[in-house]
């Protein structure tokens, strides 16, 4: 009875392994969309979904999907050739008073900024009597009081809001101890059971345009973009809650401004016994599915769907005024250097404003794609339903006949999916239903192949005595069995980026400027490889690098450290060659952070690459653009701070960068403690007992220190930083639990 027992486990084992694995996948699976999918953003299976969302625009024309609103809707551009023409940004506020007077003469009706104004602008005239008072030259001073309205220039930009209807830009944050400027008037007022019950985005902390700007303007609208875990913007709140008001999104305002609206409706469905939750936004004549508050973007291409007039023309009047007739105009920009691009399912250089566009052609044309309440529901339900199928007709199918089943049930389900986004713009989560199809078909195969492999065993065994093993094993090994499967680790990132490089750019020949490229990235490459890190990508003339994959790394912060101050040595090695060639010297900025990331082998079927993705990757290229900031060559984030106990590290700053609440601090490695002079321990010191004065908003005394500080270091630059911020810290009145976090508006 034993040994049946044991033929009938040998025969019949794997099948119930198989059976009892695919019936733990099929319930994992309809779980998560039952309890998990709603609120994911970082699984793989997210993330696949994500893709599989992607192809829907890349695969098919969108612009035939979702339709274009009759009304005008243009985009004026602060492109590269207007940053050349009228100078760097900021541009003085007049000239952007000009923009709009120009744009209200051409027919314009609505103007919406993508560009936030929180600050105000100084008047240098005012500035210039303040430095002749000081000189005590009184009658320069007095004489100066004429030009004093022509270079107001905040008041120079209001006044031009009274020819058009102008919808200014704010930022919601998540700390409520960031209040900066002022809010329009809410478009929903909450009633207490409404503040109570409904679920919808939420904000507590804000940073609005200038009172004098915001009380000219008609409204203003949020320009805070939704990103998904990958980096991919593809939704977007239309409107957010801000205490126990409902605040519009910039394309949300410019729609009510346009159609002379001062509010919405909305319909709330409950969500469960102790949420509601808002299912519909009526908007004019138009009834608009919402999620929270959120719509998924109704992309309709790639770049370029809408007008683009560069800036220059409309201020020099060089633009065709036709463009704009009863236009609703987004003024934003596409310029690299002002980083407001981003990844979406059409471009990974998508411009911002553009996003506003066609939220605003949504809002316009009453359509928007949407993923119904009970999609995530229908999934799981469907999910029973294969491991139900498998299950059944698993063992009655031949290894050919499963497979063919298995790329019809794939086929299928992706058709039906892709036709109910092209009938209905409903999008509905595919992932799930086509990694199980895959994986229930893969394990029953499987079975198969392991049945099969026990034959091949016996050859092996047998064959074993007259070749050698090894050969056997190479023969019968499964070349794709390796590959780079994307994982979440704890790993260091890189950014390092050639300073000025574009100017240094336009000084050489193509031939110059690849031989001057190819002397630098090669002694960079081997320092990073000497310090066990792995080449990311080149970028122009950045290079990116992380440590910790595909080799764990425990000491990867101080492999990465060590690389970075090897590359700023090496750089100032190579500068004297080049120099000797013609070339001029290069200076490089890195930024260091080390934190979770999902590491892999990303990309399309036409292209992949090795990289890391995560909120800790963007924090890096982030402190890496804040080196020339606060003049320091290497910046690098907490975790690595922490994992490296014997180096010092200058403190730099608190903070916020764009995108981002709460606030991180960064520091300038100084070298190995043992290595430290007195005069740096006597600096590190004077810097902490500076910047406790700051934080106690004792402002003479701190710039005192400061000051102090700058005399005697050959770092200065950054305590010019703290005592420009002074200047105007002086004259706001800061919040009680302010923490002297510093935020950085752009990228």
């Amino acid at each position: 009875m034993r040994f049946a027992f044991t033929r009938w486990l040998s025969r019949h084992g794997l099948r119930w392994a198989a059976l009892s694995l695919g019936f733990l996948i099929t319930l994992s699976l309809a779980g998560y969309h039952l309890f998990v999918a709603r609120y994911d953003q970082t699984s793989f299976i997210q993330r696949l979904d994500y893709l599989f969302y992607d192809w829907r625009f890349q695969l098919l024309d969108s612009g035939e999907r979702f339709p274009r609103a009759d009304d005008n809707i243009v985009i004026v551009d602060i492109d590269e050739a207007s940053l050349k023409t009228e100078g760097r940004w900021p541009w003085p506020r007049d000239k952007v008073a000009t923009l709009v007077n120009q744009l209200a003469e051409a027919g314009a009706v609505v103007v919406g900024i993508d560009i936030l104004m929180s600050e105000p602008q100084l008047n240098p005239t005012r500035q210039l009597q303040q430095q002749a008072l000081a000189d005590g030259n009184a009658d320069l001073a007095e004489s100066l009081t004429p030009f004093l309205p022509l270079t107001e220039y905040d008041q120079i930009l209001a006044d031009s809001f009274a020819n058009i209807d102008v919808v200014l830009p704010f930022l919601f944050q998540a700390d409520d101890s960031l209040r900066i400027g002022q809010l329009p008037a809410p478009v929903y007022e909450l009633t207490d059971d409404e503040a109570e019950r409904l679920l919808v985005v939420e904000a507590e902390g804000y940073a609005g345009a200038v009172d004098r700007l915001q009380q000219a303007a008609v409204t203003a609208g949020s320009i805070v973009p939704t990103i998904d875990g990958d980096g991919t913007l593809r939704s977007a709140p239309l409107f957010t809650r801000y205490e126990d008001g409902l605040y519009p999104s910039l394309a949300l305002a410019m729609g009510l401004t346009y159609y002379f609206l001062d509010g919405i409706e909305l319909d709330v469905v409950p969500f469960n016994a102790r949420l509601d939750v808002i299912d519909r936004l009526h908007f004019a004549d138009k009834t608009l599915r919402v999620d929270a508050g959120r719509v998924l973007v109704p992309y309709l291409g790639p770049q370029g769907q809408f007008p683009y007039v560069s800036a220059t023309d409309v201020i020099r009047g060089q633009a065709d005024p036709d463009v704009f007739a009863n236009a609703l105009v987004l003024i934003g920009t596409s310029s690299v250097g002002l980083a407001d691009l981003r990844t979406t399912p059409v471009g990974t250089q998508f411009p911002g404003v553009e996003v506003h566009a066609n939220l605003l052609n949504g809002l316009l044309a009453g359509n928007f794609p949407y993923t119904p309440d009970y999609g995530h529901t229908m999934t799981a339900v469907l999910l029973l339903i294969l491991g139900a199928f498998f299950t059944l007709v698993s063992n009655r199918l031949g290894p050919l006949a499963l497979a063919s089943a298995t790329l019809l049930l794939l086929a299928a389900l992706v058709s039906i999916n892709f036709y109910l986004w092209l009938s209905q713009q409903m999008a509905l989560p595919l992932a799930s239903s086509v990694l199980l199809t895959a994986a229930l078909g893969t394990l029953h195969l499987l079975e198969g192949f392991l049945s099969e492999r026990r034959h091949k065993q016996q050859v092996t065994n047998v064959f074993g005595q007259y070749v050698p093993k090894a050969h056997i094993e190479r023969m019968l090994s499964n070349p794709d069995a390796y590959g780079f499967e994307g994982e979440n680790r704890d790993m260091t990132v890189l950014f390092s980026d050639v300073r000025s490089f574009t100017t240094i750019s336009e000084k050489l020949s193509a031939t110059q400027l690849k031989d001057l490229l190819n002397r630098y990235f090669t002694p960079i490459t081997e320092v990073i490889f000497n310090h066990q890190g792995t080449i990311d990508k080149y970028v122009g003339d950045m290079v990116m690098a992380f440590w910790g994959a595909p080799l764990e790394d425990p000491e990867h912060p101080r492999h990465a450290l060590e690389a970075a101050v090897a590359m700023i040595a090496t750089t100032e090695a190579l500068n004297p060659e080049l120099q000797a060639l013609g070339y001029p010297e290069i200076q490089v900025g890195i930024g260091l952070n080390t934190g979770p990331m999902n590491v892999g082998d990303m990309g399309s079927t036409y292209r992949r690459a090795y990289t890391v993705l995560g909120d800790a990757v963007n924090l890096g290229s982030r402190l890496e653009s804040l080196t020339k900031f606060y003049g320091v060559k290497i910046l690098i984030g907490p975790q690595t701070r922490a994992a490296i106990n014997d180096w010092a590290f200058r403190p730099i700053d608190r903070i916020r960068v764009k995108g981002k609440t709460e606030p991180v601090a960064v520091f300038e490695p100084w070298g190995k403690l043992s290595d430290l002079s007195q005069q740096q321990r006597v600096e590190l010191d004077a810097l902490d007992a500076a910047y406790q004065l700051y934080l106690q908003q004792q402002w003479s005394a701190a710039k005192e220190a400061f000051s102090q500080l700058k005399t005697n270091s050959r770092r200065a630059k950054l305590y010019d930083v703290y005592l420009e911020r002074i200047e105007i810290l002086e004259q706001e009145i800061l919040p009680e639990d302010w923490d002297g976090s510093f935020t950085h508006t752009s990228k």
